[in-house]
């Protein structure tokens, strides 16, 4: 096959099913075996649910089992979260399966003492009927079943942005509606995903079959970059080397690294990739990479995450590996001003760090902890200035460096007292409350006292601002007036 721009087989970013899926072999016969069994009749109501980071081929893969569904005949309903905003939504797109066009079918049910149990009022959302929850649930199994006369597979990507009172309803109907239907579901997420489910009180949750998809070997790597290049593409030993190792086993990348050598070689007609192919495919590796790291990294930020992730990231260092240890400490500063739970589903969501075996952890997007430790102290320092509280910063770091001789239940005191010794005394309460809402202060356990969350960002943040020669008001290791702090009488050093 000639490489030219238009024929290029990688299509990185869209979700596409890539041109070689590799990997993921125990799930692809697993669903073979259940499509197979589907297609004769065969009942299995227990979910499949496919949960990883983005960019690690969960789309990719529910397009696979759509082909494959196809290819047995099997009617096949993808939904996305513009199909289940609502169940009347979900109502409408079964609906249109089922019924063929200019056809009308009545798919009404009636309730006879219906049964309404606290389930559906779990995650906090409003209460409906009971009658409403219960005529809901056997329309869509009623709909579901329709369906499936032939067998029938329903893929739900995106499903961690299902609403709770949604999911309720539409898996428990689906979770009946397989019990006497050869119905296959397939559901696709993020790694918060199980505590989405969770919030919506599904009952199949806890037997549902977990698939965890993460990044990929490096045999199959070699094999998701290479083959599409087909046998006439050669590689310099290096170049290849290089190019393998530079994936990191991230599907996504595979296929940015892929979509950027094919590239090189069509505008250069060539079919060989050596030192300066390379170079010129990492322009554009490195160009796009660079642009994912800024989306996730304000993403970060927005979610209140920046300061206790860039910490963590400070602390694990350039070649550490994260541990549950670390995904608690975010969470738990996260955790200062919002619910626990909260903090540990909106950190799951992005990724960053996740549990891809038992004692398994990993960074969900390979090298985005280098990009945090390099950005993010750029991004608090600016903040910083914006608020033109860097004097207050200094002050407060200075103070720090000496808590340990003073006494913890006067800490937030003596902050207020020290940054009231400087020009900015009319701006000492904004500042504690900006630098408290950054995640750089934190109360500790209890009410009154305020810790210094964030050493490593904050030592940082100072070098940083010392090397581009920001002039400070006092020196940096300037300590504040010890007199005008107030100590109790039976004040003893330490924390």
């Amino acid at each position: 096959m000639a490489i030219s721009f238009d024929n290029n087989p990688f299509k990185p970013g869209y979700g596409a099913l890539p041109p070689v899926l590799a990997g993921r072999d125990d799930l692809k016969n697993e669903v073979n075996r259940r499509l197979a069994n589907a297609g004769k009749g065969d009942k299995n109501p227990t979910a499949i649910a496919l949960i990883g980071p983005r960019g690690c081929g969960k789309t990719a893969l529910l397009g696979w089992i759509e082909e494959k569904a196809k290819k047995r005949k099997l009617p096949v309903i993808r939904l996305t979260k513009e199909d289940f905003a609502s169940v009347g939504d979900l109502e409408s797109v079964l609906s249109d399966q089922v019924v063929p066009p200019n056809k009308s079918h009545d798919f009404s049910v009636e309730v006879k003492d219906p049964t309404f149990t606290g389930a559906s009022l779990r995650g906090g959302y409003k209460r409906e009927t009971e009658y409403n929850h219960v005529e809901r649930k056997l329309k869509l199994k009623k709909l579901m079943a329709a369906a499936s006369t032939k067998g029938l597979a329903i893929l739900i990507d995106e499903a961690h942005d299902m609403p709770a009172e949604v999911g309720h309803i539409f898996y428990d109907s689906a979770q009946s509606a397989a019990q006497s239907n050869p119905i296959m579901l397939v559901i696709a997420g993020t790694p918060d995903l199980e505590s989405v489910l969770g919030r919506s009180g599904a009952t199949f949750v806890e037997r549902m079959n977990t698939e965890r998809i993460g990044r990929l070997s490096w045999e199959d790597t070699s094999r998701a970059l290479i083959e599409p290049l087909g046998k006439n593409v050669t590689f310099d030993d290096l170049a290849k080397g290089v190019a393998l190792r530079e994936t990191q086993n991230y599907p996504y990348f595979i296929q940015l690294w892929g979509s950027a050598l094919w590239n090189v070689l069509a505008r250069k007609g060539v079919t060989h990739v050596g030192y300066e192919e390379m170079k010129e495919a990492r322009k554009t590796f490195d160009q796009v990479r660079h642009e994912l790291y800024n989306r996730r990294l304000h993403e970060l930020d927005r979610e209140g995450m920046l300061v206790p992730v860039a910490e963590i990231a400070f602390r694990i260092g350039e070649d550490g590996k994260p541990s549950r240890r670390d995904f608690i400490a975010i969470t738990q500063k996260m955790a200062y001003t919002r619910d626990q739970w909260e903090a540990e589903e909106k950190l799951l969501h992005t990724g960053f760090i996740w549990q891809e075996g038992i004692g398994n952890w990993q960074f969900g997007i390979p090298s985005l902890a280098t990009h945090v430790r390099k950005e993010a102290v750029s991004m608090v320092l600016d903040r910083i200035k914006e608020e033109n509280a860097l004097l207050s910063f200094r002050r407060i770091r200075s103070y720090f460096k000496l808590a340990s001789k003073l006494p913890t239940s006067y800490l937030e005191e003596n902050l207020r007292t020290v940054l009231k010794e400087t020009s900015q005394e009319n701006q000492a309460d904004d500042h504690l409350a900006f630098f408290s809402e950054l995640g750089i202060l934190c109360p500790s356990r209890k009410p009154d006292h305020c810790l210094l969350a964030a050493p490593l960002l904050t030592e940082a943040v100072i070098e940083k601002a010392d090397r581009l020669e920001v002039k400070p008001e006092m020196e940096p290791n300037q300590e504040p007036n010890l007199q005008t702090r107030h100590e109790p009488d039976d004040y003893t050093p330490g924390m």
